[in-house]
């Protein structure tokens, strides 16, 4: 690929994504200079640089180099580094923690095999909650936003928290076995039956972990 298709193609992605020179510069951990020189033509970059750019944009070596047409960003990868210009605008640690939970379950999507149809779903509702047109000054709105999100996942999706029925399992048995101390005393049978409600907690987990529908919130 020549200087001036490369060039051209970076900075097509780079306004698909929405990213300035400087943002991309921060984000790929190449210098700003050796950008522009890229988007100038004045420079060849090395395959190493290729890599932390495409990198940065979220895309595939072959995307950055090809000469086909480009797709559409999606929400998913759109909204990642959006959500990433906000964390960088804010240094309020409640705000902060927000901006990383969405990014961090936006992450674990993206790395999930997921089907057409739940990419379509998740896309779709990235759409609805309007993140982009929530005032600068209103950032307590990402977090009910996030709520949303995370509810959606689970009642319409069918995702599940890692571990989520261990911990039930673990917390009820700890809770019924401390009962049972108390009023009359401990038994092998009690042992047992605890231990078997754990079991069975584990095992749903490992077979939704098994079906594809378990997740880091």
């Amino acid at each position: 690929m020549g200087t001036s298709d490369l060039a051209k193609r970076l900075k097509e992605l780079r306004g698909l994504r929405g990213m300035s020179q400087e943002y991309l510069a921060e984000e790929s951990k190449v210098s700003l200079r050796t950008i522009q020189r890229i988007e100038n033509e004045e420079s060849s970059p090395t395959g190493e640089t290729i890599k932390r750019i495409a990198l940065a944009l979220d895309v595939e070596l072959n995307e950055l180099m090809g000469s086909g047409s480009l797709d559409e960003t999606s929400d998913l990868k759109g909204t990642i580094i959006f959500l990433k210009k906000q964390l960088a605008k804010t240094d309020v640690k409640s705000e902060v923690k927000i901006f990383e939970s969405f990014i961090k379950l936006l992450n674990n999507l993206k790395e999930k095999d997921l089907t057409p149809e739940q990419v379509d779903g998740i896309e779709s509702y990235i759409q609805y909650l309007e993140l982009d047109k929530i005032p600068s000054f209103s950032n307590e709105m990402f977090k009910q936003k996030l709520n949303k999100f995370r509810k959606y996942l689970k009642t319409k999706l069918r995702f599940v928290p890692n571990r989520y029925y261990t911990e039930i399992g673990v917390s009820f048995t700890i809770a019924f076995v401390t009962g049972i101390v108390v009023t009359n005393g401990v038994g092998v049978e009690i042992i047992l039956l605890g231990l078997t409600i754990v079991a069975l907690c584990v095992f749903q987990d490992f077979r939704i972990k098994k079906q594809g529908r378990s997740l880091s919130f």
